[in-house]
């Protein structure tokens, strides 16, 4: 038991070690023995427990994905049935969203890799796009087009769905701007009521009643 246990020890010290290094120099520039010394491994535990360099940045790239659906709590269902139960999910899922982004050291950490990815992206990206971006997507587009009354593939339930999910992720790739322009050090409980008001204010369009001419249904 103990010798398994300083495996699994050894494996996520070489993932986080990965996810650092790989985000801060990229795939190629970075060696094996670089990532194995600064997981304080043996540097052929990276053969035993993912096969090669590539197969430990593949597993950094899942390991960012399990996290993500984790904080987001997105394997949880979305509810059925009337529109403020999508109203209210939208907006949970948004408060944990802006928690994530601001308030999650490990998330800050992950950065560097996933804008990598972005740039250019590989077979990591699409680790990361099937299994955490695409559920975002696919959790708040379902969500928005429930209360647009708009099919989840629409043009403009997309555009609503990234632009949304765009604002709150600014609030981690846009962090230091933001903390400067505020003039504080780091976000505290009061900017994140503030920062989470504003985002309320963005989804109360979608609580608009049939009949006003401002709802987000009218085309």
């Amino acid at each position: 038991m103990v010798l398994r246990s300083a495996s699994l020890d050894t494996r996520e010290r070489l993932i986080q070690a990965a996810i650092r290094l790989f985000g801060e120099y990229g795939f190629e520039a970075t060696t094996t023995r670089e990532l194995a010394e600064a997981a304080e491994a043996n540097i052929g535990s990276i053969a035993y427990h993912f096969g090669h360099k590539r197969g430990l940045y593949l597993a950094a790239a899942r390991h960012i994905a399990e996290q993500l659906r984790t904080r987001l709590a997105l394997d949880v269902p979305a509810p059925a049935g009337e529109r403020d139960a999508a109203l209210a999910a939208l907006r949970a899922v948004t408060r944990r969203m802006v928690r994530t982004f601001t308030e999650d050291e490990e998330c800050r950490r992950w950065l560097l890799l996933v804008m990598r990815e972005q740039v250019h992206p590989g077979e990591a990206f699409e680790i990361l796009q099937a299994e955490a971006f695409g559920l975002v997507q696919a959790t708040l587009g379902g969500l928005i087009a429930r209360l647009t009354d708009r099919a989840v593939d629409d043009r403009r339930v997309i555009l609503e769905t990234h632009t949304l999910i765009g604002q709150i992720v600014f609030f981690l790739i846009g962090r230091e701007p933001l903390l400067r322009r505020l003039g504080i050090a780091a976000f505290d409980a009061a900017t994140l009521a503030d920062i989470e008001a504003v985002i309320e204010g963005h989804l109360a369009r979608y609580a608009a009643p049939d009949d006003d001419p401002a709802s987000p249904r009218t085309t």
